[in-house]
């Protein structure tokens, strides 16, 4: 009979010619998983990669020892990595470049910030992750023999491309199933010639793989050019847009920041990217437009239309009615995600443009926004610009002094437009604001006891069991009296709405929330870093002396404008020793909000040590990182080597009662691993035969006769195991590769 050799590629290996085959159909199906990415992504260098597997599977298929196949993998990705990302660059300088991205990406890594890995990172981890996979397709073709879960993956994997991406799979469909039904049937035939142990494999291989190679394309020829129904069910990608759309106009949220505003409520998906970074004084709210008109399920803008006004940049324009003696400051923002707006601070005077000074902005007051534009009129979208602004801040005693506003024609008009309600807003909307506030006379002190009221605890902050109102429902009054769970687009528009009941003149407001501290940029300047994440709406109150004053009532928040308690001084002016020596009362969180800052606090220094420590040691670190990574793949890939190796030296000198029991137990999971796996059920002798035939020998059956005799007959365990120790060696060194 013919003898089977288990280890090296398939624990039992009758013809390096079958082995070529297995490795030829693994790499087609493999080929697949590759073909679509140059169509799909904007990966242009698609063939490195082809090569890479082509490489890697050669290597595995003369068995090469890891010593060999690590430096040449290693060798091959650092130079593929070179020839597509050293863009003129020299090999040594491209070498400091390429660990200067290691580090800066493991920080990336380190942060949880996925989406802003580099491209030669990604690559990289690309590489990585192929030379794991062919690891793998080995274990497949040549140990297991089982191949059913990767062509199942791939089959998978292209139908999805096909569906969602304007990649066409029909030939790839037609390939994958003539590969994986030939492998699947040469697989199969080869655990059965191994397990009935016949003689003449190599003959009998051949025999069977013409009829079923053509087998299998004669199949598929006939099922191609079949004439084919039409399909049963619908394509889905339509449906899921309908659907999709169908939910945008029930009031989903969308990620970040969005200009349709008139459908409130559902669930918020979170968006780390990062939007823009801005290195400014002090943490404030980044505005950029307000909406006028609730119509009972978001906000729209009125017909109340007032021509633009057109901004030179450079020229000062104070925008906002805000009075302070601030000194003037800087905001200088710099965008990964650029729109066709501007997002500014509170207290604006001025614009600078970064890159060339052509173009223009428009002010609208409609929208209280600023939108840039090309010297032809286009719409443009800045990537860096630098805005200068005074900041803003509030007399307590003026602000408590305004009940009303002047008769003038001018306010009559904002009045109206800015207390819009619409006529099917429930009663009780009304009703409940009236009760908060009947208590105080004072414009400014209603509004802090409807911005308490959503701190209490009966609301809470949720992004995604958020409720979306039914047709006839009011977003506002399902809001205050459902569900009383939401984000800020809840609470600001529930807040502005009730104002508007008791008659004062309010606004809703969108922008992005201050942002996450990132250090300190110099002379008292620090930098914050804004993501989608932040996107944030909030409330705008109108004091005829003041301008819009701008309040948080969304659970979590706290609103960074400053309110001076002048009033035991008697004192309106405001000045900038005041404002300094004087508590904010807007500034006050209240116990929940404080504990999140505190923790938040904490958060930001233990990230800002880890930084710092790993900026400093980054070179050990990086090292200790590549030599434990590579250690511990080393012996991932190698320990059907060197673990047969441990567990002849754990036991070799064992003399106790428990070794031989223990060692052939140990034995019996050794071959499960190996994947010659026990049936439920099946008697050790039975387990035996088959190890013994699978190694064409008698070894297996011999020692579990003696460990028979130990468990069964009452033998001497110490005595038995002397006597069977070179057996167990034997077999334990057969499942070495």
């Amino acid at each position: 009979m013919e003898k089977c050799i288990c280890g090296g590629e398939a624990g039992v290996n009758s013809s390096r010619g079958f082995a070529f085959i297995l490795y030829t159909l693994g790499f087609v199906l493999l080929w697949e998983w590759l073909l679509p990415l140059e169509q799909i992504t904007q990966t242009s260098e698609v063939h490195y990669f082809i090569i890479f597997v082509v490489v890697s599977l050669c290597l595995n298929f003369f068995q090469a020892p890891w010593f060999v196949t690590w430096p040449v993998k290693g060798a091959f990705i650092l130079y593929a990595l070179f020839s597509i990302f050293a863009g003129g660059l020299g090999p040594f300088p491209w070498f400091v470049h390429f660990f200067n991205e290691i580090r800066a990406n493991a920080i990336l890594v380190l942060s949880r910030d996925w989406l802003d890995l580099t491209p030669l990172f990604r690559s990289l981890l690309f590489f990585l992750l192929l030379w794991q996979i062919t690891y793998l397709l080995r274990y497949w073709l040549t140990i297991k023999r089982k191949i059913f879960v990767f062509y199942l993956m791939t089959i998978f994997y292209i139908t999805l491309l096909d569906t969602f991406t304007e990649y066409k799979a029909d030939r790839a469909i037609v390939r994958i199933v003539i590969i994986g039904f030939t492998l699947l049937g040469l697989l199969f035939f080869k655990r059965m010639l191994e397990k009935e142990r016949m003689s003449g494999q190599y003959q009998l291989m051949l025999r069977w793989m013409v009829p079923l190679a053509a087998m299998v394309s004669f199949g598929v020829v006939i099922g191609y050019l079949s004439p084919k129904a039409a399909p049963v069910w619908p394509d889905p990608v339509p449906f899921m847009e309908s659907k999709a759309e169908n939910m945008r106009g029930t009031g989903v949220s969308k990620i970040g920041y969005g200009i349709d505003d008139s459908q409130l409520g559902g669930p918020f998906i979170n968006d780390d990217r990062v939007v823009f970074t801005v290195t400014t004084p002090a943490r404030q709210y980044w505005k950029i437009e307000t909406k006028d008109l609730y119509t009972g399920k978001g906000w729209v803008t009125s017909n109340q239309r007032v021509a633009p006004t057109a901004i030179q940049y450079g020229d000062k324009n104070p925008i906002d009615l805000s009075p302070s003696n601030h000194p003037v400051r800087e905001a200088r923002f710099e965008f990964d995600i650029v729109y066709p707006h501007v997002v500014r601070p509170y207290g604006f005077l001025s614009i600078e443009k970064d890159e060339d000074k052509t173009g223009f902005l428009r002010y609208d007051l409609n929208l209280d926004k600023i939108s840039p534009f090309t010297i032809d009129g286009n719409e443009a979208r800045l990537n860096k610009y630098t805005i200068y602004y005074r900041p803003a801040s509030y007399s307590m005693k003026e602000l408590r002094g305004i009940n009303d506003l002047p008769k003038e024609e001018d306010y009559s008009g904002l009045k109206k437009q800015y207390t819009q309600l619409p006529e099917t807003l429930p009663e009780r909307v009304h009703d409940l604001a009236r009760e908060l506030t009947d208590e105080y006379d004072s414009w400014y002190d209603k509004a802090r006891a409807i911005e308490k009221h959503f701190q209490t605890g009966e609301f809470s902050y949720d992004q995604t069991r958020v409720a979306i109102p039914a047709k006839d429902e009011d977003y506002v009054d399902q809001f205050l009296f459902d569900t009383k769970r939401g984000y800020c687009d809840n609470f600001s528009t529930s807040m502005v709405v009730m104002l508007r009941s008791l008659d004062i003149p309010a606004r809703w407001v969108k922008g992005y929330a201050p942002g996450k501290y990132k250090g300190s940029a110099g002379d008292d300047y620090r930098v914050y870093e804004v993501t989608n994440n932040e996107a944030h709406s909030w409330v705008e109150v109108l004091f005829p002396t003041m301008g819009w004053v701008p309040f948080e009532p969304t659970k979590g928040f706290n609103n960074p404008t400053t309110i001076i308690n002048d009033e035991q001084t008697g004192s309106t002016s405001v000045s900038a020793s005041n404002e300094e020596s004087t508590e904010s009362i807007e500034s006050q969180p209240d116990e929940k909000g404080s504990e999140a800052e505190e923790t938040n606090k904490d958060v930001i220094v233990k990230e800002l040590k880890v930084a710092k420590f790993f900026y400093k040691y980054w070179g050990a670190i990086g090292l200790a990182i590549i030599v434990i990574s590579l250690t511990a793949v080393g012996l991932l890939l190698s320990r059907d080597r060197w673990v047969p190796r441990y567990l002849i030296w754990k036991f070799k000198k064992r003399q106790e009662e428990s070794a031989f029991a223990e060692a052939y137990e140990t034995l019996l999971k050794r071959f499960d691993s190996f994947g010659l796996k026990r049936k439920p059920g099946q008697t050790l002798r039975s387990y035996a035969a088959y190890i013994d035939r699978h190694f064409d020998s008698e070894e297996m059956s011999q020692l579990t006769e003696r460990y028979e005799k130990l468990v069964y007959g009452g033998g001497k365990a110490s005595a038995e195991w002397e006597y069977s120790r070179e057996l167990w060696e034997n077999l334990i060194k057969k499942t070495r590769n």
